[in-house]
């Protein structure tokens, strides 16, 4: 794990930010949840508050594959930077107006995200809650296993579901196929908020894994 990335802050930040949006969302006596939002949404929520805490960049495009058309860049969900540092972005040429304080790819934290749900709308059981863990997930890690650039990444899943006697099942199954698949990450950092419960969830946890770079 790295030392100059707090993962267990992090996990801390993830939480306030989950707590708070939910706060918000009972005071405003809203009648869909955090559960409610996909996977895009959620992103976007959680970019936006943990821009209290670090410089945010969405979907941004991997090191290797700079002069590659901006279509064909595969792209990396979350990265964060010390905050007042934004990251060096290469999807355009640098201009006289650009910060001289910008963040090299190399110290910069890389983060895929994924959202696993285990209802529907309605209260109906997710079909999908077990491959949503799984879907794309290896995929992603060996990716950012493999870019040199990157010393520092890690993945985190915002899972709803109904207890905590499901979630830690399911985080151990995730981390066995991790094994499986031979993905080396470090020390799961999981933090778990209480929701309302709109449609059979009452949980809202981020769980964070740093990954070991290659």
């Amino acid at each position: 794990m790295s030392l100059k990335w707090d993962f267990s802050t992090l996990a801390d930040n993830l939480g306030h930010v989950i707590r708070q949006a939910e706060q918000d969302l009972r005071l405003e006596q809203a009648v869909y949840g955090l559960d409610s939002k996909d996977e895009l949404s959620l992103h976007e929520l959680l970019a936006g508050g943990l821009k209290q805490f670090y410089d945010v960049a969405r979907e941004v495009h991997y090191p290797s594959s700079v002069g590659k058309k901006l279509t064909h860049r595969q792209r990396c969900d979350l990265v964060l930077s010390e905050k007042g540092r934004p990251l060096r972005l290469d999807s355009a040429p640098p201009t006289l107006f650009d910060p001289t304080n910008v963040c090299d790819p190399s110290d910069a934290l890389w983060l895929e995200a994924k959202v696993a749900y285990q209802f529907r709308e309605g209260g109906v059981r997710h079909g999908g809650y077990g491959p949503q863990w799984r879907g794309g997930v290896v995929d992603d890690l060996r990716k950012m296993e493999a870019e040199e650039r990157i010393h520092y990444a890690g993945l985190f899943l915002i899972v709803f579901n109904e207890s905590e006697q499901i979630l830690e099942k399911d985080l151990q199954l995730f981390e066995d196929v991790l094994t499986q698949k031979e993905v080396l990450a470090g020390f799961r950092h999981v933090r778990t908020v209480p929701i309302l419960d709109r449609m059979g969830h009452r949980l809202c946890t981020a769980a964070l894994w740093p990954t070991i770079q290659r």
